[in-house]
């Protein structure tokens, strides 16, 4: 049995069809959503970045841990 040279010598299935080339007017919708998508992206982004904090730190002082406050008692202890 030969083998074929050329395979595209066979006729395509009548359910093919070839693709087109895109013209700029064919992509200015996806090229619109992309810039789109790319400006919600910024914006969420600047948002996150630039939210205020939900409790300030200098409005309530930080609570210090039962170890922290020990070794300051210590430290006073020794200093007197």
């Amino acid at each position: 049995m030969p083998a074929k040279t050329d395979p595209r010598q066979t006729s395509a299935a009548p359910t093919y069809f070839y693709r087109r080339a895109l013209d700029a007017r064919d992509l200015l919708p996806a090229i619109g959503v992309g810039v789109a998508m790319g400006l919600a992206a910024f914006y969420l982004t600047k948002l996150y970045l630039e939210r205020a904090p939900l409790t300030p730190e200098g409005l309530e002082p930080r609570r210090r841990s039962k170890r922290a406050k020990h070794a300051m008692h210590l430290r006073r202890a020794r200093a007197t």
